[in-house]
């Protein structure tokens, strides 16, 4: 029984989170550590989060926007290490509730009329995705703050998704090697069940494709703003 609710779950979180740029792992932790150690869940979460990720840029790989990655994306990573670093020496707790009240801000403008929406300027890029990456690394979700400040850009739905998918592999190949070397035993022997969530995992994404097609840029990104508005509201609740 237990199987089939993470079966389930794998493969909505799939689609859904190829709409909105994240909230995978946010997703599939929990679920994850009923049926596993939560050492392991971590490890097969991060797994099918890679795997996944190389699946969505094959799909869109002729959408990917390279200057946004170089201007945003390489500073962030930057970010989440300088992030992860002071994550042990500062009280994340109140900088969840910060986080979370910025994310709901940006969450709620994309609903607000075209002159209330938060937008900033192309040139503060670096300096946004080096805050964007530090504040990931000092709470643990940086791909609400990714898609929040994505939407800042006038890209199409493709461009986001794909885009949004390189910046997040690139954090996936540094954390991934760690993983999998510190428990490579137990992963032999529940390949088979990795087997089976990968696969479904790769069908909720393709789906997931199919959905974005009948979806205006405008619906799109209120869907993604929708999410960042939720994810906002689960920090300041301290629920993640």
């Amino acid at each position: 029984m237990h199987d089939i609710w993470i079966y389930v779950v794998t493969f909505l979180a799939s689609l859904l989170t190829l709409v909105t740029g994240f909230g995978l792992g946010t997703i599939l932790t929990p679920i994850f550590t009923l049926v596993y150690e939560v050492k392991f869940a971590i490890l097969l979460v991060a797994i099918i989060h890679f795997l996944n990720n190389l699946l969505k840029i094959a799909l869109f790989r002729k959408s990917v926007d390279f200057t946004i990655v170089k201007r945003f994306g390489l500073i962030s990573i930057v970010g989440a290490v300088v992030g992860a670093f002071l994550q042990v020496y500062l009280y994340s707790g109140v900088l969840k509730i910060i986080l979370g009240v910025v994310l709901i801000a940006l969450g709620i403008s994309e609903y607000a009329p075209k002159s209330m929406n938060i937008r900033f300027p192309q040139k503060v890029d670096y300096a946004g995705g080096f805050l964007s990456g530090l504040l990931g690394g000092l709470v643990g979700n940086q791909g609400a703050i990714r898609s929040a400040y994505l939407l800042n850009y006038q890209i199409s739905k493709e461009t986001f998704i794909a885009t949004a998918t390189v910046i997040a592999l690139t954090i996936d190949v540094t954390r991934i090697p760690v993983y999998i070397v510190s428990d490579q035993d137990y992963l032999s022997r529940v390949q088979f069940d990795i087997l089976i969530v990968i696969a479904i995992a790769f069908l909720g994404t393709i789906v997931g494709k199919r959905v974005v097609t009948f979806l205006s840029t405008i619906v799109f990104k209120k869907i993604v703003a929708g999410f960042v508005l939720m994810i906002g509201v689960l920090f300041v609740l301290g629920i993640v």
